[in-house]
């Protein structure tokens, strides 16, 4: 028979029921300091599920390109002037070390900046609206350099002429009595524009030509060489034309003779002399004017030229002629008479020079013509 519990004893169990579920939960935190509270939440179980990916920005492509990788890179050369090698021969050129690009830039330099500049060197400053990367170190330069060998001097290069599939060489030489004349103006023409060269110390001159089986024309002008002298002994004008042969990389034309001086003999105008007047209107077939010169040495046809100092051109002009002298009854190419004016005259004489042919003219002299 169960005995009714005083009011002090069932307090006396709750305090003990109480102590003894602290205990409890003491000796089960005590154990696992992070385990969750018998009465927490449950925990949830298996593997979270990762976050998503953070969206990158990516930036819109620059207007200048990055520099592409090189292969080869080819040193600038020296700045400045370089020393006079003190050095005997069998000493050994120091080696040039050429750092490789790295393939992407470094973010904080520019993107046409290369950053692999050696120790001791000033980077070059980028040109603007380029994109070449910009470097002590180049790839493409147009400039030829030499690279260094160990036991031998640094060269500097010289402009060689070399031909491509088509090109030809057209060559000769400028001579005044002989001697080859440095500094020449010379003029070509085949089947394009007329170009200018000037002779080397030699006389050669030289042109590419594109068309060999054309007609060629090879001209002097003394306006050109003021420089020659005594004047009065250089042609005044002259060419040598003809067609350029076939066959032959190199086309030799021969010694352009320019001097009016040859074996001592001038070759020159004679009658009229120099600024002779006449009467215009008495000038006819019954009172011609004679023209007459001396020969050229190298022999030769010539024909004689008339025309106003105003222009290049002449009013009149001789069919050739085996002698030195001509008549002239003041009758123009046109068919009118000559009225009066100051005017030039001069002769050219025309001669075989191989296959080609030689046009020289004497120098100018004036005539005036009076009513």
């Amino acid at each position: 028979m169960v005995k009714n519990l005083t009011s002090n004893q069932i307090l006396l169990i709750a305090l003990s029921t109480v102590l003894l579920l602290l205990a409890a939960l003491s000796f089960y935190l005590l154990q696992d300091p992070y385990a969750p509270l018998p009465f927490g939440a449950v925990q949830p179980t298996g593997t979270p599920s990762p976050l998503p990916p953070s969206p990158t920005f990516t930036a819109p492509p620059s207007a200048t390109p990055s520099p592409t990788r090189r292969t080869s890179y080819t040193p600038f050369a020296p700045r400045g002037t370089p020393s006079p090698a003190t050095s005997a021969p069998t000493q050994s050129t120091p080696q040039m070390t050429v750092t490789p690009l790295t393939d992407t830039p470094s973010p904080s330099i520019p993107a046409n900046t290369l950053t692999n500049t050696p120790p001791g060197t000033q980077p070059l400053t980028p040109i603007p609206g380029t994109n070449t990367p910009t470097s002590t170190l180049i790839s493409n330069t147009r400039t030829p350099t030499l690279t260094p060998t160990p036991g031998t001097a640094t060269l500097t290069p010289t402009l060689t002429q070399t031909l491509v599939q088509g090109e030809y060489v057209v060559s000769g030489r400028i001579v005044q009595n002989g001697t080859p004349v440095p500094n020449a103006v010379v003029w070509f023409e085949d089947d394009v524009a007329p170009r200018q060269t000037t002779t080397d110390q030699g006389g050669h001159y030289t042109f590419i030509t594109l068309a060999p089986g054309t007609h060629f024309t090879l001209t002097f002008d003394q306006h050109d060489n003021p420089q020659l002298t005594p004047a009065d002994e250089v042609t005044s004008f002259a060419w040598i034309e003809g067609t350029l042969p076939t066959g032959a990389e190199t086309i030799q034309i021969p010694d352009f003779e320019i001097s009016l001086n040859l074996n001592q003999m001038l070759y020159e105008l004679q009658s009229p002399v120099d600024g002779a007047t006449f009467s215009a209107q008495f000038i006819s077939p019954s009172n011609p004017i004679q023209f007459v010169w001396t020969l050229y040495a190298f022999g030769g046809s010539y024909h004689v030229e008339l025309g106003p100092n105003n222009s290049d051109s002449p009013s009149w002009s001789t069919s050739q002629l085996a002698a030195t002298s001509t008549m002239w009854n003041g009758t123009l190419d046109d068919g009118t008479h000559i009225t009066e004016g100051a005017y030039w005259w001069r002769v050219a004489v025309t001669d075989s020079l191989g296959n080609y042919v030689l046009n020289l003219f004497t120098q100018l002299s004036d005539i005036l013509f009076n009513p």
